[in-house]
């Protein structure tokens, strides 16, 4: 028996796209969400969405080439039964527990192979050997016509990348440090993409450039300690899912405006609400109250089809799984935090007996 959906008007809002028994307001809270449209490079669509043989192979192994060229690397424990085609027969991405997105100092060690951001300091080395070492042997020659494709595209765009190019090259590695802010709170109702001096630093032991954040990671050449880049950090996504985002875009923050309020109402209600919780900070998705964007509502928004817009995050097959479930991990993450450092307005004294009872 086949079940034909009822065609549904757009969203008279923002335009999205809207299907039977989808509730009111799911898009864009009824227009009280509007985030400017990203632009993909015109050769990054071709690769999501053309038939060559390059683009195929790219979107085959989509995950691979994430990880490739991702700053970061994910840590979580797969369900192997879902995602092993051959045991299952439809690949499903399935996490157990926590999702973690780490992000390692470059100090040299014996036998280390430069792996996720240390790649970006050779890219000015027309070989290319640093990334093609990383080709997989069964389909080397397609894996390298893809990465030479990618680190073209993303070269001159990538402002993370732009900081780090020909590192690789200097003498005294061991004295440099990459500073990477991890507060960036650009207003993303219009388009705008930080730029090159707003999302890393970098700078030699001793320097009077160090500290130019307020809240960062410093990555150095004296070791292999591993940072934790945290879901309610701007730059999660733009770090770890670089083919969603080629231009370094910033992801969900807790300082997104609604439409109709402006910056200078949410810098108010952000330090009243800094005031009153210890520890001030990145508490939750509503840390400036019903003045800013949820993390929920940003990601509804964000995984919208919108007529005459080119959204990479639905054609990512094996990478969209991924990110939806790492934006599952977030949202429930952020109402778990939420809970914590909100029991003065939940009360929960009140009713803590209950459960005893």
């Amino acid at each position: 028996m086949t079940h034909m959906l009822k065609s549904e008007d757009n969203c008279e809002h923002c335009n999205a796209k809207k299907f039977e028994s989808e509730p009111p307001g799911f898009c864009c809270r009824s227009g009280k969400i509007h985030l400017s449209t990203r632009e993909t490079p015109p050769k990054l669509v071709r690769l999501w969405s053309s038939s060559d043989a390059n683009a195929w192979h790219f979107r085959a192994n989509i995950r691979y080439f994430n990880g490739h060229f991702s700053f970061t690397s994910m840590y979580c424990k797969l369900d192997r039964v879902t995602t092993d085609v051959r045991n299952c027969g439809i690949y499903t991405f399935c996490a157990h527990g926590q999702i973690y997105h780490n992000i390692r100092s470059f100090g040299k060690e014996d036998g280390h192979e430069p792996g996720h951001l240390e790649l970006y300091f050779y890219d000015d080395d027309p070989s290319l050997d640093h990334r093609l070492r990383k080709c997989r042997e069964k389909s080397a020659q397609e894996d390298r016509e893809v990465i030479q494709r990618l680190k073209d595209i993303l070269h001159g765009i990538n402002h993370y990348s732009e900081n780090f190019r020909s590192m690789g090259q200097v003498d005294n590695l061991e004295d440099y440090h990459v500073e990477l802010n991890l507060d960036q709170r650009l207003d993303q109702r219009t388009y705008n993409v930080p730029l090159t001096s707003e999302v890393a630093a970098v700078w030699i032991e001793g320097s009077k450039r160090r500290g130019q954040f307020d809240n960062s990671v410093v990555l150095q050449g004296k070791d292999r300690s591993i940072h934790g880049i945290r879901s309610y950090h701007g730059c999660y996504d733009d770090l770890s899912f670089l083919l969603f985002f080629p231009r370094g875009e910033l992801g969900w923050h807790n300082c997104i405006p609604k439409v109709g309020v402006t910056m200078a109402e949410v810098n108010k209600a952000r330090a009243i609400r800094k005031a009153r919780v210890d520890g001030g900070g990145d508490d939750d998705a509503g840390s400036a109250g019903n003045k800013c964007v949820s993390v929920r509502d940003y990601y509804c928004y964000k995984f919208q089809m919108r007529l005459g817009i080119f959204n990479p995050i639905l054609y990512g097959k094996r990478l969209f799984q991924q990110f939806a479930v790492d934006t599952y991990v977030k949202i429930k993450s952020s109402r778990l935090d939420y809970i914590r450092n909100n029991q003065d307005i939940l009360r929960a004294d009140l009713y803590q007996g209950l459960v005893d009872s």
